[in-house]
């Protein structure tokens, strides 16, 4: 399974959500924050519903990861913190870590029909994408971390009118990455 299939299977749940929203349609979202540690207990983040976990493997660059999402979604936007851990091959090379970072990045690109940079950002920093996710126009603000044992990506998704930009912003403050 590649990232963009991971990446359809968050939208997917939240289309879900969505047709309950509309079912509710009177009522604007509501965010209940709440603090989660996932990841393995590697990272701290605070999501704005209720967090359900889906693992698979994720085919990335040469590699296939098990690769753990933790998500929440609030009407179409959809919160997700996604880790896998390193084999002990990548762990032990940092060009090998450094490759499947860049490789996650790209993908997150890919995923957003959105041409990628031609410098990458430092791991840890903001990423902010405008394109295109299940065939409408979207984006998502993520951060990407590569330790010495995990890949980790937060990222919040969704559509312009269904992500609100604070809301994207105050999701990625929250996300710590335990040394």
């Amino acid at each position: 399974m590649t990232i963009s299939s991971l990446f359809r299977f968050m939208f997917k749940k939240a289309g879900m959500a969505l047709a309950l929203a509309l079912l509710v349609a009177a009522c604007s979202p509501s965010y209940n924050w709440r603090e989660v540690d996932v990841a393995d207990g590697h990272v701290r983040a605070a999501f704005p519903d209720r967090v359900t976990s889906d693992t698979r493997d994720l085919k990335l660059d040469t590699h296939t990861l098990k690769f753990t999402l933790a998500s929440a979604n609030v009407g179409e936007a959809v919160f997700a913190v996604g880790s896998a851990p390193l084999p002990p091959d990548i762990a032990a090379d940092p060009a090998a870590r450094r490759a499947l970072g860049l490789a996650l990045m790209r993908s997150l690109y890919v995923n957003m029909q959105a041409v990628p940079p031609l410098e990458w950002p430092p791991y840890g920093d903001v990423i902010e994408i405008h394109g295109k996710a299940m065939g409408k126009p979207g984006w998502l603000q993520a951060r990407v971390w590569v330790t010495d044992t995990m890949l980790i990506e937060a990222v919040a998704a969704g559509t312009q009118e269904s992500l609100p930009a604070e809301r994207a912003r105050e999701f990625l403050r929250s996300v710590v990455v335990k040394p």
